[in-house]
């Protein structure tokens, strides 16, 4: 009879994961003056009868993501370069926190590994061990909790663009006073407007990337087309 509800428990886990539309893994490098952390829970059920897949919710310097991560599933971060409080909780009840001093360009991979007695372990792994693992899982996502609770050791990859852009704008020049009211030629339009499309296509990439969240990115795409 056990191994009866075993075998239908470890089906109906299968099933669930096959109906799923999670998005492959895909290897990304750091954004400028960034650090690209890796979470992530490999793919697998334990020894003996614990068939329970577990969520874990994941806190940087204690800050909480809505989002949480279960067997199979990833997050990526783009964070600043500095020291941080990087912890995975299950139910509130077992944490393992890790402290990491991150550096600009470098790629850090961490691990929540199930174990056999219902607990679980966190740590980092180096790159050989990892690429083989987090290649076979798919992206959990990372919507942030609360606008006014961000997390601030994120590295505003938009905002350093605009103020990037603002830097580089150049001055218009002075038109003589018999033409002093330029008209837009076609040419002209449609640079604006392939300008817009890009911000507004690089905008939904960070939002895949989970670097904002899905109301972010509906606010800055309007800002965007009312220019």
């Amino acid at each position: 009879m056990k191994i009866l509800k075993t075998v239908t428990l470890t089906l109906i886990l299968l099933l669930i994961t096959a109906c799923g539309s999670r998005v492959p893994f895909k290897k990304q490098q750091p954004l400028e003056n960034s650090a690209l952390v890796y979470v992530y829970v490999p793919e697998g059920v334990t020894a003996g009868e614990d068939t329970q897949t577990y969520t874990y919710a994941i806190r940087i310097n204690n800050k909480r993501y809505l989002e949480r991560i279960t067997e199979g599933e990833y997050l990526a971060f783009n964070l600043k370069p500095i020291t941080i409080d990087l912890s995975a909780t299950r139910s509130q009840v077992e944490e393992h926190k890790l402290t990491v001093k991150l550096q600009a360009g470098h790629i850090y991979y961490f691990k929540i590994q199930k174990q056999d007695d219902a607990t679980f372990t966190f740590e980092r792994v180096e790159p050989s061990t990892a690429s083989a693992e987090i290649a076979k899982t798919g992206l959990a996502g990372s919507t942030l909790e609360d606008e006014n609770n961000n997390i601030t050791e994120f590295v505003n990859f938009n905002k350093e663009k605009k103020e990037s852009k603002k830097a580089t704008t150049k001055v218009p020049v002075a038109t003589p006073a018999t033409n002093s009211t330029p008209t837009k030629t076609k040419a002209s339009q449609k640079r604006v407007t392939a300008s817009k499309l890009d911000e507004i296509k690089e905008a939904y990439q960070m939002k895949k990337e989970g670097a904002i969240s899905d109301e972010e990115f509906q606010t800055l795409k309007s800002e965007i087309l009312a220019k």
